[in-house]
């Protein structure tokens, strides 16, 4: 019996800042920044981070706000799942 296969670890190109991806969403009119900021304030309710879609980076350990980094492909997966884990 084989391991399944462990996510694919994602390319750099495939993380941006989340201001980027925010400006990049909002050229596309795919969601607005306010829907963006809501989705990323309860991020560790709706699952964002649990599927790998949200990584928080703190520039130091004193810092208050984590770096928010969207990883896209499973930004997409956990978009088009409905985001199941979503309180």
């Amino acid at each position: 019996m084989t391991a399944p296969n462990p996510a694919p670890r994602p390319d750099l190109g495939d993380i941006s800042q989340f201001s980027d991806f925010a400006r990049e969403c909002e050229r596309h009119k795919l969601a607005t920044k306010s829907s963006l900021l809501w989705w990323m304030r309860y991020r560790h309710q709706n699952g964002l981070i649990a599927s790998g879609a949200v990584i928080e980076k703190r520039p130091n350990p004193t810092s208050k706000r984590p770096m928010l980094f969207i990883v896209r492909p499973r930004f997409i997966d956990w978009l088009s799942n409905g985001n199941p884990e979503a309180a």
